[in-house]
């Protein structure tokens, strides 16, 4: 039997769309702004506007993670194989994606200086267009808090059902500070005065940590099927 089964699998398929998806839409950005700028000047990254987006889509994958959950129970995975390999996985695809949409960022500035554009970012961005290592920084831990949150919601509500709804406070608060600390999503109430590399980190680590303990707690309570055989 190999080792860290939902790991391996998650990583061979769900990385690989994943990063297909993302790269996808960082190329379609490329082709549609040269498109935009033959009707009416455009001065904003076209990536940075994806980044936006990126946000509650990473959300919402991870919000699939109870349907993950009841596919790998039912072949035969414990609670706790998937409690500490699908965590992993979203680290993994975290670092790929923020590397992958940082070097998107990379391209798009040879892109705007080679026209002749002038490109700006949105304005509760806390990274500079240039500043490649911060926007890694920025877009690993939006990803991860946003992964996990998305991931111990769903797997409460599957769990508990209409009980799950508590678990909605703690993701609202990660989401809410998480992301104003990372300059994805603010609130009035939620925004911080400091943010940087050193913020986002350490909102990201509390957030993983509380995010792992609440998966843990939703998913050690789903009854264990009949193994499936091979």
């Amino acid at each position: 039997m190999s080792r860290w089964p939902i790991l391996r699998f998650l990583l061979s398929q769900h990385l690989v769309f994943l990063t297909l998806f993302v790269a996808g839409g960082c190329l379609l950005a490329a082709v549609v702004t040269p498109v935009f700028l033959l009707f009416t000047p455009i001065t904003l990254s076209a990536v940075d506007i994806g980044g936006q987006v990126l946000f509650w889509l990473a959300v919402a994958y991870g919000y699939g993670a109870a349907g993950m959950l009841a596919t790998m129970v039912a072949h035969g995975r414990t609670r706790r194989e998937f409690a500490v390999q699908y965590p992993v996985f979203q680290l993994v695809t975290a670092v790929v994606l923020a590397a992958l949409i940082t070097g998107a960022y990379a391209a798009e500035a040879v892109l705007y200086r080679l026209a002749g554009w002038t490109r700006h970012l949105q304005d509760q961005r806390v990274f500079a267009a240039g500043d490649y290592p911060s926007i890694f920084v920025a877009y690993l831990c939006m990803l991860v808090f946003c992964l996990i949150t998305g991931a111990f919601v769903a797997t409460a509500f599957y769990r508990w059902e209409a009980a799950g709804v508590p678990a909605l406070l703690p993701a609202a608060a990660v989401l809410g500070y998480g992301g104003a600390v990372t300059g994805f999503f603010t609130l009035p109430f939620a925004r911080l005065p400091v943010a940087g590399p050193p913020a986002m980190a350490v909102v990201t680590v509390a957030a993983l940590a509380v995010g792992w303990a609440l998966l843990w707690v939703s998913v050690r309570d789903v009854a264990v099927r009949t193994r499936v055989s091979a």
